[in-house]
């Protein structure tokens, strides 16, 4: 988009199976930890897999720090806690800090100071609180006392309400479903509205929370490994599904620069398409994520030579990684040598979440100069035959880095991201 303000990323949180904060997540990222194992939010005997990237402990959340009102604990569902506590690891990453102001205080501008009236919140989900919901069933069915107001939370827009309610947020609120790509479009659309000049700065994320519905349905499908998954590999048998939450802080770089804070990078822009085929199966040949590919370099004024790392959407279906890789190589050229990794055989595959998350590893690749590994990788497939950087974290000149989504329903998104140079 030309005449449009730039936008950069000042604050990031994060709470995935192999990290409840930035600092863990990001070691254990570049270590190559596998959090895919055996878990137990419900009960999966009698599905065909018993495995995925489950978040073990979530921390207690302080409802009477809300802003309007006190929430009650008991209604607050997984998901909704899982999105609260990773906006406040990224607002207090950004130097933000509405409730409890640094001492003594700073003037308006300066580094803490913040005006949070016109932040707007876009939040990208799946199911949303759907587990809330189950659980309410499930005790009226078995004809036990269960209180409907647990049903509160079930709405996926939930989340971006209580956000928005605990930090005072006035700015404008949109919840995004669009399956997998969820939050990548959602930070998409957090992207337009501060540079068309609608806002100065946006909380933008995703969230997701395992259910019975999504593990069932995938399952169903036939698209879940029995063991972790392994992306690209010439063995790779299905997905390995996950929960977490990831949001970034996005502001006008005016606006940053006043208040003295830390950039990680830059969000340079991004490209939507739709398959409009199958609900399910992409297009063989990648034409609907090629297209989201184009679309976000032309949006961030980038050509293909320019690309230095691609975070992939990478699921580890046979069908997908094949896609992915036709649709790499018909923008970047047959012979592209960018690095390409899939964090999913590490965190699962997040859903909803997945956008955000992989966005936040983007950023942290391109600020730190590291790539993580596509960990399980052991047999390469003549057909995916990129470099899918290996098990082993990778140092890298990144200056740009790409990050793609492809949902089910063929709604494709692609983020692209820039070194900040001051």
């Amino acid at each position: 988009m030309s005449n449009t303000r730039r936008v950069v990323i000042t604050g990031l949180g994060i709470i995935t199976a192999i990290g409840s904060n930035l600092t863990d997540f990001w070691h254990s990222l570049i270590e190559g930890k596998c959090g895919i194992k055996e878990f137990g939010l419900f009960d999966h005997r009698d599905y065909r897999t018993h495995i995925a990237a489950e978040v073990k402990e979530i921390p207690d959340f302080q409802t009477s720090d809300f802003r309007h009102g006190v929430y009650r604990k008991d209604r607050l569902s997984r998901s909704d806690r899982l999105g609260l506590l990773a906006t406040k690891m990224a607002m207090e990453d950004a130097s933000i800090f509405p409730h409890n102001p640094p001492t003594p205080p700073l003037e308006k501008g300066g580094k803490g100071g913040f005006e949070l009236r016109n932040m707007g919140v876009s939040i990208g989900v799946g199911v949303g609180g759907m587990l809330a919901g189950e659980v309410y069933y499930e005790g009226v069915y078995k004809r036990k006392k269960v209180k409907p107001s647990i049903l509160i939370s079930q709405q996926p827009a939930t989340t971006a309400d209580l956000i928005a309610g605990y930090w005072g947020l006035t700015g404008p609120r949109t919840t995004i479903m669009t399956a997998c790509s969820s939050s990548a479009v959602a930070l998409g659309h957090a992207l337009d509205m501060i540079r068309l000049g609608y806002q100065d700065a946006m909380m933008a994320g995703g969230v997701e929370s395992l259910c019975r519905l999504t593990y069932s349905g995938f399952n169903s499908l036939r698209l879940v490994d029995p063991e972790p998954c392994k992306p690209f590999d010439m063995k790779r048998n299905g997905l390995s599904l996950g929960e977490g939450a990831a949001f970034l802080i996005l502001e006008e770089l005016g606006h940053a620069i006043k208040r003295r804070a830390r950039i990680y990078a830059e969000f340079s822009g991004y490209g939507l398409s739709c398959d409009a085929g199958h609900m399910t199966a992409p297009l063989p040949d990648g034409e609907g994520a090629a297209m989201a590919i184009k679309n976000a370099l032309e949006d961030a004024g980038v050509t293909p030579k320019d690309v230095d790392y691609i975070n992939a959407h990478g699921t580890a279906t046979p069908l997908n990684d094949l896609m992915e890789t036709r649709a790499i190589k018909s923008v970047l050229g047959n012979d592209t040598g960018v690095p390409v990794s899939s964090i999913k055989a590490m965190v699962g595959h997040t859903l909803g979440a997945a956008g955000a998350i992989e966005a936040v590893v983007s950023v942290l690749s391109i600020h730190n100069g590291i790539i993580p590994p596509t960990i399980n990788y052991s047999a390469r497939d003549p057909e995916c035959d990129l470099d899918y950087v290996a098990n082993k974290a990778k140092e890298a000149d990144i200056n740009i880095a790409l990050s793609n989504s492809f949902a089910f329903g063929g709604n494709n998104a692609c983020l692209v991201f820039r070194r900040w140079k001051e």
